[in-house]
């Protein structure tokens, strides 16, 4: 593994392989993040500047290095820290600006928003730099959805998380380009043609935890759009439960405009920002486990996995969303999340706006 320090215009300002530390995380619906320290040299010190970017080989994306620290030990010896997300974060400078009404596939509808934001934008200012649209599935699904300045990142979370897609800024080292890309996970469940199981039995995970959690969980959602009173357009999504394992939210779309658009489409545009908002009061249920790298497994971001322990009653089949890679100079170590772990305080209070 060669590790590139790159500028914004992504050219190589060094490249190597010692380092002390690299914790190094990908995420299915968001960007992901990193942290890597190193001995100080004037060299590291004028290359790891904030705004520059950390490109490890054996990855897809690069990562932009938005906090430094110095800091010297009582030995005498000087780190460099570094810190920062994924390349994809990019994406989160931009919003949509005035008003997009979309419908088609949710790949297709999350190329249009990157294309119309960052690549090809009325307005040259806003446009980033070597960011393209990268290779096309086709991946089926149809939905309409309606944004107005809503952050781009944010736009794009949502309909990842409601079509269990992912996405990203794959890095082209030798174009020197970054390639939007939507990507869809392999079923690998027990009973798949090509299954994946995770479980102490077969000595393929060091350590695991398990939670479940349904504080935050809601499945109905009352959907109110444009209107006043009993002329305001309303519609209902979740499930179709009732008693007490009916959990009920209210949204307020009022912002959602029906100008120009039938009856038919806007309660679609409703039904997509209803089924969003429930996408994030979700019982919680997550393995997160240490991988033991000597046993052979296939497994990628976003594909669909079982997770078993047969001494606490638990079986899942659950989509990969976090892969935790850390190496330092004694150890390499891969942390998997598996499922939706328990939403933090700031999540839950985002979803709720």
């Amino acid at each position: 593994m060669e590790i590139y320090v790159l500028d914004r215009e992504l050219h190589i300002l060094g490249v190597f392989e010692t380092y002390d530390a690299i914790i190094w995380t990908t995420k299915l619906h968001e960007p992901g993040t990193f942290k890597a320290s190193f001995v100080f040299s004037e060299k590291m010190n004028k290359i790891l500047q904030r705004g520059n970017l950390l490109y490890k080989t054996d990855e897809c994306e690069a990562g932009i290095i938005t906090r430094k620290y110095l800091s010297i030990k009582k030995t005498g010896e000087e780190t460099i820290l570094i810190q920062g997300y994924l390349a994809t974060r990019y994406l989160h400078q931009r919003i949509i600006w005035d008003t997009m009404v979309l419908k088609g596939s949710p790949e297709d509808i999350m190329r249009k928003m990157v294309y119309e934001q960052v690549i090809a934008p009325s307005n040259a200012f806003r446009i980033i730099p070597n960011i393209e649209l990268g290779n096309y599935h086709g991946y089926e699904g149809s939905i309409e959805k309606q944004i107005t300045y809503d952050n781009l990142q944010t736009a794009l979370t949502d309909v990842s998380q409601t079509s269990e897609l992912g996405y990203r800024l794959r890095l082209d080292i030798a174009e020197r380009k970054f390639f939007f890309e939507v990507y869809k996970g392999v079923d690998r469940t027990y009973t798949s043609a090509i299954p994946c199981v995770f479980t102490r039995d077969y000595g393929n995970v060091y350590t695991q935890e398990y939670s479940e959690d349904d504080t935050n969980y809601c499945n109905v959602c009352l959907v109110a759009g444009s209107g006043e009173d009993t002329e305001r357009i309303k519609t209902v999504v979740g499930d179709d439960n009732s008693g007490v394992d009916r959990y009920e939210m209210y949204y307020n779309a009022s912002g959602l405009s029906n100008k120009d658009v039938t009856e038919a489409e806007y309660i679609a545009q409703l039904k997509q920002k209803g089924n969003e908002k429930l996408s994030a009061f979700y019982i919680a249920k997550a393995f997160e486990s240490k991988i033991n790298q000597n046993k052979k497994l296939t497994y990628a971001l976003g594909d669909y996995v079982t997770c078993t322990d047969k001494r606490w009653g638990v079986t899942v089949d659950t989509q990969i969303k976090g892969i935790e890679k850390s190496y330092s100079k004694n150890e390499q170590s891969v942390v998997v999340t598996f499922g939706d772990s328990i939403p933090s305080i700031v999540q839950i209070i985002k979803a709720k706006e």
